[in-house]
């Protein structure tokens, strides 16, 4: 099998296209581009990662209360909980237990029948 050479306007094109969008301008393979880019001594530019641009998704705070000490107290023993406020502002106050929808008073009263006991402030006074 023949050695192909490189193509005198390689060195045009080299510097702003990758490997893959030159082997298909010039119909061969990612390895003989490699080889034509040590040949002539074009590198290609260096392009940021795609995922580099991407925001970081803010997770909003949830207030401390007894419907959050609930909602850990059915992690920690039950089903996956999780506050709907991660899906919008307009569900505030909701929380998501399994597959059920339920307000804060629901899931208190739903970690009192698993055994969930309210913290009382009073003992820290007591103490």
């Amino acid at each position: 099998m023949a050695i192909l050479t490189c193509p005198p306007d390689f060195a045009d094109h080299a510097p702003v296209k990758t490997n893959r969008q030159l082997a298909e301008k010039y119909g061969v393979g990612e390895k003989t581009i490699t080889r034509w880019r040590k040949e002539t001594g074009c590198t290609a530019t260096i392009r940021p990662f795609a995922s580099a641009a991407l925001p970081k998704q803010h997770v909003p705070s949830i207030s401390p209360g007894v419907a959050s000490e609930a909602a850990q107290f059915l992690r920690k023993t039950y089903r996956p909980v999780y506050h709907r406020i991660i899906e919008g502002k307009e569900f505030r106050g909701q929380y998501v237990v399994g597959t059920q929808v339920l307000t804060e008073e629901e899931v208190v009263s739903l970690a009192e029948e698993k055994g969930f006991q309210r913290y009382n402030r009073l003992f820290d006074i007591a103490s």
